[in-house]
Parts: C-alpha cells; structure tokens; sequence
C-alpha cells in the first residue's frame, strides 16, 4: 500500500534513495575528475600530473559504483522484505483469514471442475476420431481431441474464465447480501409530474430496498405552502391595520394627497354674483 511504498519497505519507495545525496556525490566525482586546470603544464606541453587525472577518474568510478551499489541493497532490501511478507500471507500455517482461505480453495477446486466440462462442451468428435471446434467463428479441425483441449485453452481462454467467474457468483452474493451498507448508486424514483425523478439510497441487507421519497418531498412542499399562506396573512392583517388608520383619520391616510378636484368645504368662500 502508500504506507509501505513511503517506508520503504515496497521497491517502489526506494527510488528516492537514488536521488538521496546523489547530486552532492556526482557533483564531487565531477569536480575530482575534471583534475587541475589547463595551465598548469609541464615544458613539454602534456599534464602537470597525469597520475592525479588517473586517480581522479578512479575515484569517480568509484563514487558512481558505490551510489549503484547503494541502490542496489536499498531495493534488494526491500524485494526480501516484500516477497516474505507475501509468502507468510499466503502459506497455510498462516493464512490472511482462516475463513477467506477457505472459500478460496474452494473457489480453485469449482473452477478446476468446471475446466473439463468446458472443453467437452466446447468440441465435437467426428466418427474418424477428428476433432473440430464448436464456437461457430472458429470450427478449426485437429487431428485428436489432445490437439483441440490445447486450442480451447489458449485461443479460447476469455470464454473459459467467464465460465470460471460464475463459480464466484454464490459466495458474491452471499457477502453482499450480507452487507449493511452497500456500494451501489441511489435509485431514481418516479415522483410524479410535480417532483419528477429523485435518487434514493438503496439500504439493508436481507432485503434491500430504498426508500420512496415522495411524501418527504410532498410534508415539505405542505411545509411551504404553509409559510406562504402565514406570510400572505400577515400582510393582509397589515393592510386593514392601515385601512383602520385611514377611517379614523377621515378617509385620508397619513401621507396621502387629495386628489385634484377634490373641494374643502371649509375653505368655500362665499362670493356674490350680480344677476343682470
């Protein structure tokens, strides 16, 4: 798993021991090999030191054997510890579980059982001692029923393993029948025109069902309906409130206008008209 690939104790975690100090080591090997400069000659024009560039590019065969060596320990280590962990796992004196080891050999014998079944299904004998393919896109003919079993087998073999899987379909459902919580998408359920489709999630383990959301959908649409209705209410409470205001003051609400034809009698003046 990620736990033992970051502790190192998978091959994949030990790549890291290759770059761990890797550039701090070539980078010394580099500096080692490149040897004195160039100016430092002799008379004769040839290196100062010759033996100096020998052990130099020894020492740098040396740091890169030592970085490969170091590698390789770090994932030898590692196989070793992998490949006894997987042998312990997998042994009969210890088993992963007892009861898993179990049905697992009892799976290997049903698919060891079900293998010659299948190629007898799966060849037709013709009265010379021939024997010829079943599967209509193939009717390949052999010389003997040997020859055939070994075609069956290698050309043929996705249709053998489909043949095998079903031996694992019974103790398949009898952990997922055992199974409270199940891996399976959530149902989508007709709610009507109102609602439509809405998922639901499928639960139990006898007998699995899911639940019909409808009347949760349709207490919560009541549930608004209602605030509505409260809130509708409220404003008409608030409105005669208001209409109340108004009468007690006359009609004229506070803050309103008079329309524009509208006469005070109180402020009629009286006038005189002449009548010729």
């Amino acid at each position: 798993g990620l736990g033992n690939v970051l502790a190192g104790k998978h091959p994949a975690g030990t790549i890291y021991l290759r770059l761990s100090g890797a550039d701090e080591i070539l980078r010394k090997a580099s500096e080692e090999a490149e040897g004195p400069p160039e100016d430092i000659q002799d008379m004769e024009g040839t290196p100062a030191d010759e033996t100096a560039e020998g052990d130099a590019a020894e020492s740098s065969q040396a740091a890169k054997d030592l970085l490969v060596k170091r590698l390789d320990e770090s994932v030898s280590r590692a196989l070793e510890e992998v490949t006894s962990s997987v042998i312990a796992a997998s042994s009969d004196d210890c088993p992963v579980d007892e009861k898993t080891n179990a049905v697992a050999k009892e799976i290997e014998a049903a698919e060891e059982a079900v293998t010659p079944t299948w190629i007898d299904n799966h060849s037709l004998i013709d009265s010379d001692g021939k024997a010829r393919c079943s599967f209509h896109f193939c009717r390949k003919l052999f010389k003997d029923r040997k020859f055939l079993e070994k075609h069956l087998v290698k050309k043929h073999s996705e249709h053998l393993r489909a043949e095998q899987a079903k031996c694992h379909d019974a103790h398949m459902m009898k952990y997922w029948d055992a199974e409270e919580e199940r891996p399976v998408p959530p149902l989508l359920i007709d709610c009507g025109t109102r609602f439509g489709l809405v998922p639901s999630a499928v639960h139990g383990s006898d007998r699995p069902m899911a639940d019909d959301p409808e009347p949760q959908l349709w207490a919560k649409e009541e549930e608004r309906r209602e605030k509505i209705e409260e809130e509708q209410r409220k404003q008409r409470e608030r409105r005669a409130a208001a209409a109340g205001d108004d009468g007690m003051n006359g009609g004229m609400g506070a803050g309103m206008k008079r329309p524009r034809d509208f006469v005070d009698p109180d402020e009629m003046v009286d006038e005189k008209v002449e009548l010729s």
